[in-house]
């Protein structure tokens, strides 16, 4: 049995105080194991509510190709009062969910799963009876919101407004192959008030833009359909070309209700432009048209002649009033070139009922795929997996098991290490419980982004079950391309052949935010040695040299200057401490100099003279001075 561990007890001791505490419990996080990188809120939005560079719907990961312009939850109910009232989380609607406190560490992050530094105190918040923690997926994020803060009515004394409830939210990702292309979204939805809820409904609001959201010419011209045999609502480009990105076919988003309280799924959709969208939620029928729209009622719309209805409906060939025509979304230009538009899609289940003290769920997936065809392969996965965890409370999706990696820095070495716990220990279930493991593979980059791995060495494995434990059973030692202050990225798998003779392989990050929370990948920087005497002395080099400023790992340096480039800086090592170093032109004039004090024999130079500009390409010569000695040497720069 699921229970959310006793934070509810603390709410109730501190109450309206801790209702107030809202905004300042407000936290975010990213799903970023998988090829899908997924933003979350803990108010009910997924989107950046404060200007956060966060991946909204990026796809593939680290690509910087987003397409999420906006996505929340609105739920609408009738109160007791008789009044509709629609709980929105987009912004211009008023927020009207906040933060729950308590549910993370308090740091402004939605807690993780392979992030423990985001928990609460007293561990992961999802815990079985015995305060085990729940983990079903390769990475979660949970998060606790209400509208019980919504200063809208408090400030307007409309308290019989407020619904008093509070949403469970819980999201799954995976970062193998299958399931790296899609998140599962659970919404647990409990009635804190005393009164029952009647003809609710549930809306995942979505104004996407494929192709990107900064143009235009890109956020104005996609369309929407639905197929209500895979209960999935596409969101695609109407010309398969993306302007912001210059590339042909961007990718496409598909939005399924995998379970709903009525098991009808997918009960109501519309697809809304942009412009009556922002204009008419904001108004002062909101509350009122919202709820109509999700419940597909056009007489409200008939009753209010200041509203068109063909603004909201869009039936097309459809004789019921509950779907939209997909086809309406094709809109043409005057010379009959299919143009799409600026549009909201509102993706709605109801009515259902939810009693007071109650609580009922809604489950929810959405993926990414690179055409129609494969946004549909994709979306049957997605469904198939979570058929599975119905029957079996596994979704099913089979996870490698990770070995752990350490290391160690050397000068121009690093030297890498594991156990052998997995060779003794590892059972696959759905093997047998055999070992079926084969060996390990190695993966090295120095890009900082992640975004490109080389196999640095396949080890089979060594042990068997009757093996000792051996800390560092394996040792792998690294010199080929390893410099001293630059980070190499290494990342650690296991690997075993499928049924189908595939090489299967554990978790492979494609994410550099990920690093510290993943027990298999690390950043090692290796080291200078000191000098401390004359032979110490002619060790000293300026590196690289020759620095080309034009090189693929110059490229892929991180950072930005005044001057629009990376930031780039060469290193001078084995130096001793302290020490002075002088730079030269071939004519001998000074270009800088730098004082050394540390204690690793490395000192970075930002490549700028005294005057701070960049220096220009050539040949260059250095000095070092100190109590042990003088080296003289050159190096060059090219541009």
């Amino acid at each position: 049995m699921k229970k959310y561990i006793a934070i509810n007890l603390i709410v109730l001791v501190l109450g309206f105080q801790i209702a107030l505490a809202g905004l300042e419990n407000r936290a975010f996080g990213t799903h970023n194991v998988g090829n899908l990188g997924f933003f979350t809120t803990n108010i009910g939005q997924f989107y950046p509510y404060g200007g956060q560079l966060e991946k909204t719907i990026e796809y593939p990961i680290n690509s910087g190709e987003m397409v999420m312009y906006r996505q929340c939850l609105m739920i609408g109910a009738k109160m007791a009062n008789g009044k509709w009232n629609v709980v929105s989380a987009a912004d211009g609607r008023f927020e009207e969910f906040d933060a729950v406190g308590g549910y993370d560490a308090g740091n402004a992050e939605v807690a993780m799963s392979d992030k423990p530094q985001t928990w609460p105190d007293w561990g992961w918040p999802v815990q079985d009876d015995e305060g085990n923690p729940i983990i079903l997926s390769q990475q979660e994020s949970f998060c606790v919101y209400s509208d019980s803060t919504n200063w809208r009515y408090a400030k307007n004394e409309e308290n019989d407004m407020l619904m008093n409830m509070r949403v469970y939210q819980t999201i799954y990702s995976w970062g193998v192959p299958d399931a790296d292309r899609f998140v599962i979204m659970r919404f647990e939805m409990e009635n804190q008030s005393s009164d029952d809820w009647t003809d609710v409904y549930f809306n995942f609001y979505s104004d996407l833009d494929i192709g990107g959201f900064s143009s235009g010419d890109e956020w104005a011209d996609d369309c929407i359909d639905i197929d209500l045999d895979r209960q999935m609502v596409r969101f695609y480009d109407s010309d398969n070309y993306s302007d912001e990105w210059m590339k042909a076919d961007p990718f496409q988003v598909g939005i399924t209700f995998l379970k709903t309280p009525n098991d009808l799924g997918i009960t109501d959709f519309h697809w809304v432009d942009v412009t009556i969208d922002e204009v008419a939620v904001n108004n002062s029928l909101w509350d009122s048209l919202g709820y109509a729209l999700m419940a597909s009622d056009t007489n409200y719309f008939h009753d209010h002649p200041e509203l068109a209805v063909d603004d909201y409906f869009h039936l097309g060939e459809n004789s019921g009033t509950h779907y939209d025509d997909p086809n309406t979304s094709k809109i043409y230009n005057g010379e009959g070139n299919l143009i799409g538009g600026a549009m909201v899609g509102w993706i709605m289940n109801g009515p259902f009922n939810i009693a007071a003290s109650e609580t009922k769920e809604i489950w929810v997936g959405l993926g990414v795929g690179d055409d129609r065809a494969d946004l549909e392969t994709v979306i049957d996965q997605l469904r198939g997996y979570f058929d599975n965890y119905e029957d079996t409370g596994d979704f099913g999706i089979k996870v490698m098991p990770t070995p752990e990696l350490t290391a160690t820095a050397g000068d121009q070495r690093i030297d890498l290490f594991w156990n052998n716990d997995l060779d003794i220990n590892y059972e696959n279930p759905a093997n047998n419980n055999l070992n079926d493991l084969e060996g390990y593979v190695l993966y090295k980059t120095t890009d900082p982004h992640l975004k490109e791995w080389e196999e640095l060495e396949t080890i089979p494995l060594e042990y068997n079950a009757d093996s000792p434990f051996d800390e560092n059973a394996y040792h792998v030692v690294d010199q080929d391309d390893v410099y001293n202050g630059f980070t190499t990225y290494y990342n650690l798998c296991a690997y075993r052949t499928s049924i189908t003779g595939n090489r299967e392989e554990s978790l492979i990050l494609s994410n550099i935010d990920n690093i510290d929370n993943q027990a298999n990948a690390t950043g090692v920087q290796p080291v200078s040695k000191v000098a401390e005497n004359k032979t110490g002395m002619d060790k000293i080099k300026a590196v690289p040299n020759p620095y080309i400023i034009s090189a693929q790992w110059d490229r892929n340096r991180l950072g930005n200057t005044i001057y629009g480039e990376p930031i780039r800086n060469m290193a001078f090592t084995n130096l001793p401490s302290p020490c002075t170093i002088k730079v030269y032109t071939v004519d001998g004039d000074l270009v800088n100099t730098l004082k050394h004090e540390g204690s690793n024999g490395r000192y970075e130079w930002n490549l700028l003279t005294c005057e701070m500009r960049p220096i220009v390409s050539g040949i260059y010569f250095f000095h070092v001075e100190s109590r042990v000695g003088e080296k003289i040497g050159r190096f060059a720069i090219i541009r």
